[in-house]
């Protein structure tokens, strides 16, 4: 089984689960509140109802969400479940205007009843299980839907004991307490329900996430050897998981090869130390000077320097022009090229073996050098000797 579709199986199982008790609490409850007479117990029934609804489009966030990437999607689905977050938000902040609407225009005394308090221990109980469970799996799997939803578990219970001191203070002879624990449970669901909105629509609109964890990611790659000033760092969150890109620096005469090596070992060895990055893009800096800032030209229509220099094609196109001569013990095609300050550096291969027999490396190096006069773009050029297997 794959990671998505074993994150997948876990939050549809934890999802099914909590909507089975809020399903008996909310009826339980609304049962309880309409026999004692208690709009807060009614309303705390409501909203563990809400539960229930918020539970399905979990569910069916969840099985989208942990889609892998697709033609349409190449980050994956993981916003629609942000996406179902935000929505979430909306209805709940529907549900805390509906109860506090509704407690400030019912006229019906409440009544302390044993089925009330049942029902309000059982609903605290449950739910704080419910939510310690949920918010476990959510920080497993790294999702902000399952942990919005822990807490909204969590809410209910807090509104619960709210509802319960409520009705204590009924029967001490205080009617306006039910009242007023409406109103404090509207006041926890709305406030969820603005905390939800307001961090969703965040990660909707690319906020970067924590600046200390993100200082916490650059100090892990600039732990490694041979890998110096990491920089340029940009983040943005989906459902929890952080999807990063940054630059670094490596050794100036680095192959592709070992840059590629020292990449894919910088984002192997920050996903192992934080496992809220989903996916690392590091760019390869192969320049001795350290760079502040990547490359952003002020001005588009004026060239930078470095692109001044010629490329490859060029490059090769000279040499086999300047270096016809050389040709039989020259491997043009090998030669290496080294962009670094705005200058150009190339370092030849050359086979031993295939020199003539009256001609030695000396000579064939000072030939060599003479030739390339003609590249005026050319700083330095190194000449490798290969020697046949003895």
């Amino acid at each position: 089984m794959s990671k998505l579709a074993e994150e997948q199986s876990i939050a549809k199982r934890v999802t099914l689960i909590g909507a089975f008790w809020d399903a008996v609490l909310g009826v339980a409850k609304i049962l309880a509140g309409y026999f004692s007479q208690s709009q807060a117990l009614m309303a705390d029934g409501i909203h563990s109802l809400s539960d229930l609804v918020t539970d399905v489009f979990v569910y069916f966030a969840a099985s989208n969400a942990r889609q892998g990437p697709d033609q349409n999607h190449p980050y994956g689905h993981l916003r629609f479940e942000t996406l179902t977050t935000v929505f979430l938000g909306f209805v709940l902040m529907l549900v805390a205007i509906g109860i506090g609407y509704e407690a400030f225009n019912s006229h019906q005394q409440a009544q302390l009843t044993w089925y009330g308090i049942l029902a309000l221990l059982a609903t605290i109980g449950v739910k704080e299980a419910i939510f310690h469970y949920t918010k476990r799996a959510g920080e497993q799997i790294s999702s902000q839907l399952l942990l919005a939803n822990a807490w909204h578990s969590r809410s209910d219970a807090l509104s619960s004991i709210a509802v319960l001191i409520g009705l204590i203070g009924v029967y001490l002879g205080y009617p306006w307490a039910d009242m007023a624990a409406s109103f404090i449970v509207a006041f926890l669901i709305g406030k969820m329900a603005v905390t939800m909105i307001w961090d969703n629509l965040a990660e909707l609109v690319d906020t970067a996430p924590d600046p200390e964890l993100i200082e916490q990611i650059k100090a892990t790659a600039d732990s490694l050897k041979n890998v110096v000033a990491p920089h340029d760092v940009r983040a943005r969150s989906m459902a929890g998981k952080i999807y990063l890109d940054m630059h670094i620096h490596v050794p100036s005469h680095a192959s592709v090869s070992e840059g590629h090596y020292l990449g894919d070992l910088v984002a192997y060895t920050i996903k192992q130390a934080h496992p809220q990055v989903e996916d690392v893009l590091v760019h390869i800096d192969t320049d001795d000077r350290i760079q502040k800032d990547s490359f952003r030209p002020t001005d588009p229509s004026v060239r930078p320097k470095h692109l001044q220099l010629p490329a490859r094609h060029q490059v090769m196109a000279d040499l086999g022009f300047l270096l016809r001569q050389h040709s039989q013990y020259l491997d043009i095609p090998q030669t290496r090229l080294h962009y670094l300050g705005n200058t150009l550096s190339i370092e030849l291969i050359a086979n031993s073996d295939k020199l003539a027999e009256r001609t030695s490396q000396q000579q064939a190096n000072a030939g060599i050098m003479m030739d390339l006069q003609g590249a005026h773009y050319l700083k330095d050029v190194e000449i490798l000797w290969r020697y046949p297997n003895q």
